[in-house]
């Protein structure tokens, strides 16, 4: 629990110092016509699950909304401002504990690793829109009496904004606030992350 909270914290301190940090003019927004160019984002930061559903109201529970989520996106920026791309990562939905009517402790976690195509939009310089659909691969790890993992594939979406500023003409620090949402299996968590914002081919 400290941990999460340690994560979430970081976050907000990072979205401050972003938004004093960087000259040169890093930008989602064509320059030119007949530019293209690739973009590379790794994303960590703090989730919360916003549903408690799926967790057994008989027993006596303690749930953790606060988790990880780490992400990596790929997308490739044209000449316009409507880009298309790859996203995946890993994050954990929720973890809860209980005990049973005779006072047995167990351990539940779901996690998942999304794999979306999205797109996105530059609304300014810095600021981007982005929605996108896919699949989450859903791991349940059950340690009650014995440990066990089951598995699920979900249909799902996600929809973000992100704030970027620069570094140099090929390196950003951002960070984006970002919902996102196995819908089949109704998980949702709405994630807050610092980025590492890459352009690193360009022609």
């Amino acid at each position: 629990m400290q941990d999460n909270k340690k994560f979430f914290l970081v976050s907000l301190l990072l979205l401050c110092l972003f938004q004093v940090y960087g000259q040169e003019q890093f930008s989602s927004q064509p320059t030119k016509r007949s530019q293209y160019s690739w973009v590379a984002t790794f994303s960590g930061g703090a989730g919360y699950y916003v549903s408690n559903k799926g967790t057994p109201a008989l027993l006596s529970r303690k749930i953790s909304n606060l988790s990880h989520v780490t992400t990596f996106r790929l997308m490739w920026f044209p000449d316009h401002l409507l880009h298309v791309g790859l996203e995946t990562g890993h994050l954990t939905f929720y973890t809860y504990s209980f005990r049973d009517s005779v006072n047995t402790e167990g351990v539940v976690k779901l996690k998942a690793i999304p794999v979306l195509i999205e797109w996105s939009m530059a609304v300014t310089k810095r600021l981007n829109l982005f929605a996108g659909s896919g699949v989450y691969f859903l791991t349940t790890n059950l340690d009650y009496r014995g440990k066990a993992t089951s598995n699920k594939l979900s249909i799902g979406w996600m929809a973000a904004g992100s704030y970027i500023v620069p570094l140099s003409a090929n390196l950003g620090l951002g960070t984006e606030l970002k919902w996102m949402n196995a819908s089949e299996a109704s998980n949702g968590i709405l994630s807050l992350q610092a980025q590492l914002v890459w352009k690193f081919l360009n022609w």
